[in-house]
Protein backbone atom coordinates (compact mmCIF):
# COMPACT_ATOMS: atom_id res chain seq x y z
CA UNK A 1 0.00 0.00 0.00
CA UNK A 2 1.38 3.28 -1.60
CA UNK A 3 0.75 6.53 1.48
CA UNK A 4 1.74 9.64 -0.49
CA UNK A 5 3.13 12.96 1.10
CA UNK A 6 3.50 16.50 -0.03
CA UNK A 7 7.68 16.65 -0.92
CA UNK A 8 6.69 20.19 -0.17
CA UNK A 9 6.47 20.64 3.40
CA UNK A 10 9.71 21.44 4.65
CA UNK A 11 10.63 24.15 1.82
CA UNK A 12 7.21 26.39 2.63
CA UNK A 13 7.20 26.35 6.13
CA UNK A 14 11.23 27.33 6.27
CA UNK A 15 9.85 29.80 2.82
CA UNK A 16 7.54 31.25 5.51
CA UNK A 17 9.77 31.75 8.14
CA UNK A 18 12.65 33.09 6.47
CA UNK A 19 10.38 36.05 4.78
CA UNK A 20 9.28 36.68 7.63
CA UNK A 21 12.44 37.35 9.39
CA UNK A 22 13.78 38.76 6.71
CA UNK A 23 11.04 41.54 6.32
CA UNK A 24 11.68 41.85 10.51
CA UNK A 25 14.99 42.19 10.49
CA UNK A 26 15.24 45.59 9.61
CA UNK A 27 13.18 46.44 13.32
CA UNK A 28 15.52 43.74 15.11
CA UNK A 29 18.74 45.77 13.36
CA UNK A 30 20.78 47.64 16.57
CA UNK A 31 17.92 47.03 19.37
CA UNK A 32 18.89 44.44 22.22
CA UNK A 33 15.70 45.29 24.65
CA UNK A 34 11.92 44.69 24.44
CA UNK A 35 10.96 44.22 20.90
CA UNK A 36 10.76 41.56 17.89
CA UNK A 37 13.98 38.81 17.47
CA UNK A 38 15.16 36.44 15.26
CA UNK A 39 17.75 33.24 14.68
CA UNK A 40 18.64 30.56 12.66
CA UNK A 41 21.35 27.42 13.74
CA UNK A 42 22.35 24.22 12.79
CA UNK A 43 23.84 21.24 14.37
CA UNK A 44 23.07 17.47 15.02
CA UNK A 45 19.83 15.80 16.41
CA UNK A 46 20.62 12.74 18.53
CA UNK A 47 17.39 10.48 18.97
CA UNK A 48 17.13 9.08 22.45
CA UNK A 49 14.92 6.52 24.33
CA UNK A 50 13.20 4.38 21.55
CA UNK A 51 14.14 6.12 18.92
CA UNK A 52 17.69 5.44 19.01
CA UNK A 53 16.29 1.51 18.73
CA UNK A 54 15.74 2.82 14.74
CA UNK A 55 17.57 5.53 13.98
CA UNK A 56 20.96 7.41 14.67
CA UNK A 57 22.53 11.22 14.41
CA UNK A 58 21.09 13.48 11.73
CA UNK A 59 21.53 17.32 10.97
CA UNK A 60 18.97 19.56 12.34
CA UNK A 61 18.08 23.48 11.32
CA UNK A 62 16.11 25.75 13.08
CA UNK A 63 14.89 29.23 12.65
CA UNK A 64 12.92 31.11 14.46
CA UNK A 65 10.68 34.52 14.84
CA UNK A 66 9.46 36.38 18.43
CA UNK A 67 9.23 38.88 20.53
CA UNK A 68 11.17 40.24 23.30
CA UNK A 69 8.74 41.87 25.78
CA UNK A 70 10.88 42.58 28.68
CA UNK A 71 15.00 42.21 29.29
CA UNK A 72 14.91 38.47 30.04
CA UNK A 73 11.77 36.75 28.40
CA UNK A 74 10.57 36.14 25.16
CA UNK A 75 7.82 34.11 23.36
CA UNK A 76 9.19 32.64 19.78
CA UNK A 77 7.61 30.73 17.15
CA UNK A 78 10.13 28.24 16.02
CA UNK A 79 10.60 25.56 13.13
CA UNK A 80 12.58 22.58 13.55
CA UNK A 81 13.85 20.01 10.67
CA UNK A 82 16.22 16.95 11.76
CA UNK A 83 17.03 14.05 10.20
CA UNK A 84 16.42 10.49 11.10
CA UNK A 85 18.46 8.18 9.38
CA UNK A 86 17.77 4.33 10.16
CA UNK A 87 20.38 2.13 11.31
CA UNK A 88 21.43 -1.08 10.00
CA UNK A 89 18.06 -3.54 9.40
CA UNK A 90 17.24 -6.00 7.15
CA UNK A 91 16.61 -3.16 4.08
CA UNK A 92 20.34 -3.29 3.62
CA UNK A 93 20.49 -6.31 2.32
CA UNK A 94 18.26 -5.27 -0.24
CA UNK A 95 21.00 -2.50 -2.15
CA UNK A 96 18.05 -1.40 -4.56
CA UNK A 97 15.63 -0.03 -1.63
CA UNK A 98 16.35 3.15 0.01
CA UNK A 99 14.75 4.07 3.48
CA UNK A 100 14.40 7.90 4.78
CA UNK A 101 13.18 9.31 7.66
CA UNK A 102 12.66 13.35 9.17
CA UNK A 103 10.77 15.25 11.55
CA UNK A 104 10.08 18.64 11.25
CA UNK A 105 7.80 20.55 13.77
CA UNK A 106 6.32 24.11 14.43
CA UNK A 107 6.50 25.24 18.23
CA UNK A 108 5.64 28.28 20.27
CA UNK A 109 8.43 28.45 22.90
CA UNK A 110 8.72 30.76 26.18
CA UNK A 111 12.54 31.68 26.91
CA UNK A 112 14.10 32.98 30.43
CA UNK A 113 17.13 34.46 30.17
CA UNK A 114 18.85 33.40 33.94
CA UNK A 115 21.17 36.26 34.52
CA UNK A 116 21.96 39.11 31.74
CA UNK A 117 25.58 40.20 33.75
CA UNK A 118 28.74 39.32 31.75
CA UNK A 119 29.23 38.51 28.27
CA UNK A 120 27.71 34.95 28.44
CA UNK A 121 24.26 34.78 29.30
CA UNK A 122 22.58 31.30 30.28
CA UNK A 123 18.61 30.49 29.35
CA UNK A 124 16.34 28.02 29.76
CA UNK A 125 13.51 27.46 26.96
CA UNK A 126 10.48 25.18 26.34
CA UNK A 127 7.24 24.73 24.49
CA UNK A 128 5.22 23.02 22.52
CA UNK A 129 3.55 22.74 19.34
CA UNK A 130 3.31 20.39 15.87
CA UNK A 131 5.20 17.65 15.19
CA UNK A 132 5.37 15.19 11.75
CA UNK A 133 7.63 12.31 11.15
CA UNK A 134 7.89 11.16 7.63
CA UNK A 135 9.05 8.32 6.48
CA UNK A 136 9.81 6.61 3.25
CA UNK A 137 10.93 3.71 1.22
CA UNK A 138 11.87 4.70 -2.29
CA UNK A 139 13.56 2.69 -4.88
CA UNK A 140 15.11 4.08 -7.87
CA UNK A 141 13.09 3.97 -11.51
CA UNK A 142 14.72 2.23 -14.14
CA UNK A 143 14.87 5.62 -16.51
CA UNK A 144 17.24 6.81 -13.10
CA UNK A 145 16.51 10.61 -14.01
CA UNK A 146 15.45 13.29 -16.29
CA UNK A 147 16.94 16.94 -17.19
CA UNK A 148 15.03 19.46 -15.53
CA UNK A 149 12.30 22.14 -16.99
CA UNK A 150 10.21 24.55 -15.06
CA UNK A 151 7.12 22.32 -15.65
CA UNK A 152 8.30 20.13 -12.25
CA UNK A 153 8.37 23.35 -9.98
CA UNK A 154 3.60 22.76 -10.65
CA UNK A 155 4.38 19.23 -9.25
CA UNK A 156 6.59 20.04 -6.34
CA UNK A 157 9.63 18.04 -7.71
CA UNK A 158 13.15 19.74 -6.49
CA UNK A 159 16.40 19.81 -9.44
CA UNK A 160 19.63 18.49 -8.04
CA UNK A 161 22.89 18.91 -9.88
CA UNK A 162 20.14 20.44 -13.11
CA UNK A 163 18.25 16.53 -12.78
CA UNK A 164 15.33 15.47 -11.32
CA UNK A 165 15.52 11.79 -9.28
CA UNK A 166 12.81 9.72 -10.38
CA UNK A 167 13.17 7.53 -7.16
CA UNK A 168 9.62 5.70 -6.28
CA UNK A 169 7.96 5.43 -2.97
CA UNK A 170 7.25 1.88 -2.58
CA UNK A 171 6.26 2.22 1.16
CA UNK A 172 5.95 5.26 3.45
CA UNK A 173 4.05 7.49 6.21
CA UNK A 174 3.51 10.67 7.69
CA UNK A 175 2.43 11.03 11.37
CA UNK A 176 1.44 14.01 12.92
CA UNK A 177 0.58 14.92 16.43
CA UNK A 178 1.20 17.38 19.40
CA UNK A 179 4.73 17.49 21.40
CA UNK A 180 6.33 19.51 23.81
CA UNK A 181 10.44 20.56 24.40
CA UNK A 182 12.24 22.01 27.11
CA UNK A 183 16.14 22.79 26.86
CA UNK A 184 19.19 25.04 28.04
CA UNK A 185 21.49 27.35 25.88
CA UNK A 186 24.13 30.17 26.45
CA UNK A 187 24.31 33.14 24.33
CA UNK A 188 27.51 35.61 23.99
CA UNK A 189 28.54 38.58 22.32
CA UNK A 190 30.11 38.77 18.89
CA UNK A 191 30.49 42.55 19.15
CA UNK A 192 31.04 45.01 22.25
CA UNK A 193 26.84 46.13 22.17
CA UNK A 194 24.25 45.04 20.03
CA UNK A 195 23.18 42.23 18.27
CA UNK A 196 24.02 39.38 16.37
CA UNK A 197 24.72 37.09 19.24
CA UNK A 198 25.89 33.61 18.61
CA UNK A 199 23.91 30.64 20.71
CA UNK A 200 24.87 27.37 21.77
CA UNK A 201 21.68 25.59 22.86
CA UNK A 202 20.92 21.64 23.93
CA UNK A 203 17.00 20.83 23.70
CA UNK A 204 14.89 17.85 24.32
CA UNK A 205 12.07 17.13 22.06
CA UNK A 206 9.10 14.89 22.06
CA UNK A 207 6.33 13.78 20.18
CA UNK A 208 4.14 10.30 20.37
CA UNK A 209 4.37 9.72 16.56
CA UNK A 210 2.79 6.46 16.35
CA UNK A 211 3.71 3.05 17.89
CA UNK A 212 7.15 4.27 18.11
CA UNK A 213 7.00 7.84 19.96
CA UNK A 214 9.65 10.09 18.74
CA UNK A 215 12.60 11.77 21.14
CA UNK A 216 15.21 13.45 19.79
CA UNK A 217 17.90 16.28 21.40
CA UNK A 218 19.25 18.43 18.93
CA UNK A 219 22.41 20.32 19.92
CA UNK A 220 22.74 23.32 18.18
CA UNK A 221 24.53 26.41 16.78
CA UNK A 222 23.46 29.58 15.55
CA UNK A 223 23.12 33.34 15.81
CA UNK A 224 20.30 35.96 17.28
CA UNK A 225 19.65 39.30 16.34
Amino acid sequence: MHLEFPRSTKHWVLQGILLLMGGSLQVIQGQEGPGWTAHFGAGVGNPMGQTADYVHTGLAFTAGLGYRWNERQTVLVQYLSTGLPFNSSPLDEIGFLQPRSDLYSVTANYKFEISRKGAIRPYVIGGGGWYRRVTAITRPAIAGEIACSPIFMWWGYACEGGFVPLDKVVAGSTVDSVGFNFGVGISGRIRKAGPPRWYLEIRYHHAPNGDVPTQTLPIVLGLSW
